[in-house]
């Protein structure tokens, strides 16, 4: 049989998003206080961070020393220096490596060791005060010990994670900034970049110029320690030219001495005492002579050195004077190349945010219900108008039951929770296995007869004498079923009867439900015989009926009871012993004679019978009625088994009168808009 139903879809206007937005609207609650709660524990656990910065103003480095007209110069960065000087205080290990130096052994101490060396006590030392500002800052760090820890574990690469340097758009400044869950460690970091940097930048800009000194200074000093020994020799080679006298005089004294000898000769034998005495006097002076020209050589070289020396003193000093004035001007200049704006003087708070985190949170909580929301409602195969059940089956909409019983109230409070477990409910396989509801505590004639309960069932009962047709007065046999169990057919089978009874009509109640029979528990009434015995040709139908007496003989509330109208008119067959196949009873004769006997004793036979999906009775029964009325839950059975329900009801030939949605929770905008929701419904049936 070709389906009638493929071709009819469900619709959602604009209206509707606003309506399921109220639908799932604790659902959306839950989830918006879930993640912010969320937010807020995520927010507490994160560490504080803060941020520090101070700013330093950077010129372009320069040419750093003149000496003679040649240029020693410094080949730095051409057409980009800013953005070289960033990349230097962000990579520059020696940079970075005193920053952490400083930090570990010299903060807090007297004598700052590091910026006080005679290497660096220049660089660090300002134009008026030295270096006693600087030495004053480092001097006066002090630091917690987990902050000490800190310290302990800092290096070069690790800074490079902490420390940021950007440069101020459109100027010449650049912002040092400092990151890190210790406010004082952050502040001293950022200044201390900042400071060691700047005597980085003096260094690099007067190290070829102070080179150049410290190299003639050098060489002048050399110079002058080879005049203070060329001066003891000078001396003393100039002592002893002098002590000789002239030459020419030693050479007249040897004349006048060899005359003497030859005349002592004359006189005298060559072994006499005066000749002897003369002879060594000659001897005296002739080795005096043969001295002189090599002393006098040695104090001439030494003359010419000293005077070579002096000369290369003279020049040295010139250029040693040129070369200290120049690189003294060049380093006061350096000094105003790069300025220390503004220190770092406090730190802000930089993360966690909290309202911005909460704000975010919240968003994101607003967000992710409405998705849940939306998302969930498209799963959800469902009917959501009462509109759409008329236009997707083609049957009319006959009754709207509300309700029933005080889980409402109880309720209440779980709500939001049950609502959003619900969707995970069916993933959990015991979670089905519900404990039975007090169900005869919804029994129609428990109610006031002007409650919204009573009128529900008074609107169904009068729908279907309209359907029927209002020609036949007596033996009118209704079927009511559902597409799948717990939607509620018994009790409203149940209420029907009553419903029925209270308006003077005689009404059977049969319970064809044998399978999961639950009517005689609803009365509370004896149970052993019934419909499967009379089938089975056990009893007579007759006496399976129950009537007021049987009720009062069970534990139902009898004042009750007595006091309901028309309840005398109420009589029921109850399922009896459960049968091993009920299917095959309901297909016999014995059924169907049943049916027609009972036709002419009573005004409506009201027969409760199986879900349909489940088990072929309600179909067989179909056949036997004039209608069937079909229960419909929302919340328990989707779209596509209601159409496969219907379907297979009309594959065999039954009448069906229309549905009755069960379970409403009525409110007043989504009765306007025809919309419904459901609550919880109740369990239709015991456990197997």
């Amino acid at each position: 049989m070709e389906n009638n139903f493929s071709d009819k879809t469900l619709n959602i206007d604009v209206t509707d998003y606003w309506l399921i937005i109220q639908k799932r609207f604790f659902q959306i609650l839950l989830i918006f206080f879930l993640i912010v709660a969320l937010t807020v524990v995520y927010t507490m656990k994160q560490p504080p961070v803060y941020q520090s910065e101070c700013k330093i103003r950077i010129s372009a480095r320069q040419p750093m020393a003149t000496i003679e007209g040649a240029q020693i110069t410094w080949y730095g960065a051409s057409g980009n220096e800013l953005s070289s000087e960033i990349e230097l205080i962000s990579n520059k290990d020696e940079i970075l490596t005193t920053v952490a130096d400083v930090l570990k052994n010299d903060a807090g101490k007297e004598n700052p060791t590091i910026i006080t060396s005679p290497e660096n006590k220049d660089y660090y030392a300002d134009k008026d005060d030295k270096n006693e500002t600087i030495v004053k800052y480092i001097r006066n760090l002090k630091f917690t010990p987990d902050e000490k820890l800190f310290i302990s574990t800092l290096s070069a690469a690790s800074l490079r994670g902490i420390i940021q340097i950007e440069q101020v758009p459109g100027s010449d400044i650049v912002m040092i900034r400092s990151k890190g869950s210790y406010p004082a460690v952050t502040i001293a970091i950022t200044n201390l970049v900042a400071i060691v940097y700047r005597a980085d930048f003096w260094k690099s800009k007067t190290k070829d110029a102070k080179d150049t000194k410290e190299f003639i200074d050098e060489r002048l000093n050399g110079v002058k320690s080879t005049l203070d020994n060329l001066k003891g020799d000078l001396q003393k080679s100039s002592e002893e030219n002098t002590s000789f006298g002239d030459v020419e005089i030693y050479k007249k004294q040897l004349t006048e001495l060899r005359l003497e000898l030859d005349k002592l000769k004359e006189t005298y034998q060559d072994s006499h005492p005066k000749v002897e005495k003369q002879k060594n006097l000659v001897a005296s002076i002739e080795a005096q002579l043969s001295k002189l020209p090599q002393k006098k050589q040695t104090y001439d070289d030494n003359l010419a050195e000293w005077e070579l020396n002096q000369n290369l003193r003279k020049s040295l000093g010139e250029f040693a004077l040129k070369a200290d004035i120049d690189y003294e001007a060049k380093r006061e200049k350096s000094k105003d190349e790069i300025q220390l704006i503004s220190w770092a003087q406090s730190s802000s708070k930089l993360s966690p945010n909290e309202i911005m985190n909460i704000i975010v949170g919240s968003l994101f909580g607003l967000i992710l219900g409405f998705i849940y929301a939306f998302v969930w409602e498209g799963l959800d195969t469902s009917i959501g108008k009462i509109e759409d059940v008329e236009r997707i089956t083609g049957l009319a909409v006959i009754a709207h039951i509300p309700l029933i019983g005080g889980q409402n109230v109880q309720n209440s409070f779980f709500k939001p929770l049950k609502l959003v477990l619900k969707p995970f409910r069916s993933l959990i396989p015991f979670s089905k296995s519900e404990d039975p509801l007090d169900l005869d505590k919804k029994i129609l004639f428990n109610f006031d007869p002007l409650s919204v309960v009573a009128e529900a069932y008074k609107t169904l009962r009068t729908n279907i004498q309209f359907a029927i047709g209002t020609g036949k007065k007596t033996g009118n046999a209704i079927a009511i079923t559902s597409a799948s169990p717990r939607e509620g057919k018994t009790l409203t089978s149940t209420n029907l009867a009553i419903a029925l009874a209270q308006m003077g009509k005689m009404t059977l109640l049969i319970e064809a439900d044998m399978r999961r029979p639950k009517i005689a528990d609803l009365f509370k009434i004896d149970s052993k015989q019934g419909l499967s015995d009379v089938l089975i040709g056990s009893i007579k139908p007759d006496t399976a009926v129950r009537t007021t007496a049987d009720f009062l003989m069970g534990d139902i509330e009898w004042d009750k009871l007595l006091g309901s109208q028309g309840i005398d008119n109420l009589h029921i067959i109850t399922c009896g012993t459960i049968p091993p196949n009920p299917s095959e009873l309901l297909l016999s004769a014995e059924f169907r004679e049943m049916v027609s006997d009972m036709r002419q004793k009573y005004d409506f036979i009201i027969i409760d019978t199986p879900p349909i999906l489940p088990v072929s009775d309600a179909s067989i029964i179909g056949t036997v009625v004039d209608g069937t009325v079909l229960v419909y839950q929302s919340d328990t059975t989707s779209r596509h088994l209601l159409l496969r329900a219907i379907q297979n009801l009309k594959k065999n030939q039954t009448k069906l009168i229309g549905i009755v949605i069960n379970q409403l929770s009525f409110d007043v905008v989504m009765m306007k808009t025809g919309r419904y929701k459901y609550k919880d419904g109740y369990a239709a049936y015991a456990k197997e």
